[in-house]
């Protein structure tokens, strides 16, 4: 069943029913489960029948812009290199407050990024990024430089900033190391999606950042382990962190973030991955100023597959990932009723058919957050959420976004929120450039 509500003169959206919301729920909370549960039964029913897979099979669907981070392109190259990409998109969004449309709108958005490598020697370079942001709202240039990010996203509208400057040593084999301001990211490989419950900087028309230390290390069996020590500055983080956490206590400056993940395909497995949180000091559990704060850990689990094993032609790409929070705010602190502590559980399910039609696919993400869970850059706390997005790539460095997404509260609120409810709509395209190549 579905119910028609009207956010325009011109536009109707569906929404589904309460009841086909929690049948719906009840069935993608357990698919996240049994689809992380093939890490570990993965090796027993798989070894018997693994099959050689084809040279030219991509692991990646998705453009790289949104997959890679700062460090995960180096190569030995001397020299000076200057590229950069520029997105751009069109927000259509409609607030519900108890059922009546308050707000509808649509702004003009983008952002543009340009960056300059230096090959300084063979194993060794330096990276330098300028990025910003303009829309139909506010387009006046304002260059700041800040180690704590200016709204709770990110860039504000007109906000120019250097959002990378790093050194890094590699040897892309094996080891390297990477410290100063970079972009780091964790997400699953979901074919049009690129999701994350805990790190992916600068996602969608978003502009935040890592200042710290990055290192990882690559094993001869396909894992790779990333360490990161990030900077949090008493102002607030550089990448998207929710009340109630808060780093003005000193010993939460240092947060680190760990993570094993291996992209080596076997048979129809393409992703297996676990990362660790650790934000020391920085969970106000009471929402009340001035007491004690108290660490707060996270744990993500991701996995993705697809079928069948191919690089050209139509395939189904399915991707999850599982989070938990042990300790988390009460339901008071994170503005929910009821007695106790918030949940602190979170999931997201993906499936999309790549190149249904040559160049073209769609997608399909359904996900949970609960209010204890305040880490994803791209879910927020206390929501379920649908979203349905096609892509069109006609080229590796041209890409067309039109996403639909409807989000609604998983428990009442304190305080009713009318611009948590509602839906949102944006069509963007991505452009990647390349002014000057390495000399050779």
């Amino acid at each position: 069943m579905c119910r028609i509500q009207t956010l325009g003169p011109d536009t109707i959206i569906p929404a589904m029913t309460t009841a086909a919301t929690k049948h719906w729920s009840v069935i993608f909370r357990a698919f996240p489960i049994a689809l992380i549960g093939l890490i570990i039964a993965h090796p027993v029913f798989g070894q018997a029948e693994d099959e050689e897979l084809p040279e030219d099979a991509e692991v990646l669907d998705e453009p790289d812009i949104d997959v890679q981070g700062s460090i995960d392109d180096a190569e030995e190259q001397r020299g000076i290199a200057l590229n950069g990409d520029l997105r751009l998109g069109f927000v259509s969004t409609g607030d519900e407050f108890q059922g009546i449309t308050v707000d509808d709108r649509g702004d003009l958005r983008s952002r543009w990024r340009l960056r300059s490598v230096w090959g300084i020697s063979e194993r060794f370079r330096g990276v330098a990024r300028l990025a910003g942001i303009c829309s139909t709202i506010d387009c006046n240039p304002d260059f700041i430089l800040q180690p704590d990010i200016p709204t709770p996203t990110g860039l504000g509208d007109g906000q120019i900033t250097i959002d990378t400057l790093f050194f890094q040593w590699f040897r892309t084999d094996k080891f390297n190391v990477a410290a100063g301001r970079m972009e780091t990211k964790f997400v699953a490989r979901g074919g049009v999606f690129a999701k994350s419950l805990d790190r992916n900087d600068s996602n969608n028309l978003r502009v935040n950042w890592t200042d710290g230390l990055h290192s990882t290390y690559e094993a001869q069996n396909g894992w790779s382990s990333d360490l990161i020590l990030q900077y949090n500055s008493a102002d607030g983080a550089s990448n998207i962190r929710r009340g109630p956490l808060d780093f003005s206590d000193s010993s939460s400056r240092v947060s680190t973030f760990l993570a094993f993940e291996n992209l080596q395909p076997k048979r129809r497995m393409i992703q297996r991955g676990l990362d660790i949180t650790y934000l020391p000091a920085s969970l106000n559990k009471n929402g009340i100023d001035g007491q004690p704060a108290v660490d707060y850990w996270a744990f993500v689990a991701r996995v993705a597959s697809r079928w069948p094993v191919r690089s050209e032609g139509w395939r189904i790409r399915l991707s999850s990932e599982l989070g938990y929070a042990p300790e988390t705010p009460t339901k008071v602190a994170s503005g929910i009723v009821g007695p106790g502590n918030a949940g602190g559980l979170a999931w997201n399910v993906t499936a999309s058919i790549m190149d249904f039609v040559p160049n073209h696919s769609i997608g399909v993400n359904f996900a949970e957050t609960e209010a204890g869970w305040l880490i994803s850059p791209q879910y927020a706390d206390n929501e379920s959420l649908f979203e349905i997005r096609y892509m069109w790539r006609p080229t590796d460095r041209l890409t067309l976004d039109v996403r639909g997404r409807w989000r609604d509260e998983l428990r009442e609120r304190i305080i009713e929120d009318p611009d948590r409810d509602r839906f949102d709509f944006y069509a963007r395209v991505t452009w990647s450039f390349s002014v000057k190549d390495f000399a050779n």
